[in-house]
């Protein structure tokens, strides 16, 4: 029990003080409700993101939302295909995940290890990174070198959810490092967008539901 309670502690204190850390950051745009930041580390060919925004929606409903792989392609930019595969040797859960690049590049592949954390504070941390490890078939798609994607959910005080999410990608492939940290920005940036849309709407139509609900039984 103090083992797990320690662990537990461990990643928390690690999401929030390193991953999630203000430092070296500079701002890049705020749209929509949306705010991305940006900084470039050290051995870092690409620019590493931070995007931040806040859905009218409950925390539980935006974690089972975006944690379900199923629900890649009515969210994510550009998301192909994704499924859930079997626990990796470390009890991780693996994602595969196809990308659709523009023509007349080829469509990036990359098997993800997904960990989740529900923290003290009622936030939920979801931690995802590439293995390559996995032996593939022969494929027609470029297979990403690195990706390092973190969620964090905080629920906020009138019921929404605040969403940081930051993000390092290669791609993989010779392309411009210019080319590909603007396509990463654009990325995060519509996959919140569009986040955010289906998440209101799913918001509208469960107010309906209970309004219609509550009328049939007489109670509204």
């Amino acid at each position: 029990m103090r083992k797990t309670l320690y662990f537990g502690l461990f990643w928390l204190l690690l999401l929030t003080s390193s991953a999630f850390s203000s430092q070296d950051w500079s701002e890049k745009q705020e749209k929509d409700g949306i705010k991305i930041q940006t900084r470039k580390l050290q051995n870092q060919k690409y620019q590493e993101i931070r995007a931040e925004t806040v859905i009218e929606s409950s925390i539980t409903k935006v974690f089972h939302f975006i944690s379900d792989p199923n629900s890649c392609k009515k969210w994510v930019h550009r998301c192909r295909f994704s499924e859930a595969l079997s626990l990796n040797d470390r009890n991780e859960n693996v994602i595969y995940q196809l990308t659709k690049f523009p023509f007349p590049l080829k469509s990036r592949e990359v098997f993800l290890s997904t960990k989740t954390t529900s923290n003290p504070d009622k936030s939920i941390g979801i931690r995802m990174k590439s293995i390559r490890e996995i032996k593939r078939d022969k494929s027609n798609f470029i297979e990403i070198h690195e990706a390092s994607i973190e969620y964090l959910l905080e629920p906020t005080p009138k019921g929404g959810t605040r969403i940081t999410w930051q993000q390092y990608v290669e791609p993989g492939g010779n392309l411009p490092t210019w080319a590909v940290d603007k396509e990463n920005i654009t990325f995060v940036r519509k996959s919140l967008g569009n986040l955010k849309r289906i998440m209101t709407l799913d918001k509208k139509n469960d107010r309906k539901f209970t309004e219609l609900t509550l009328i049939r039984h007489g109670l509204f």
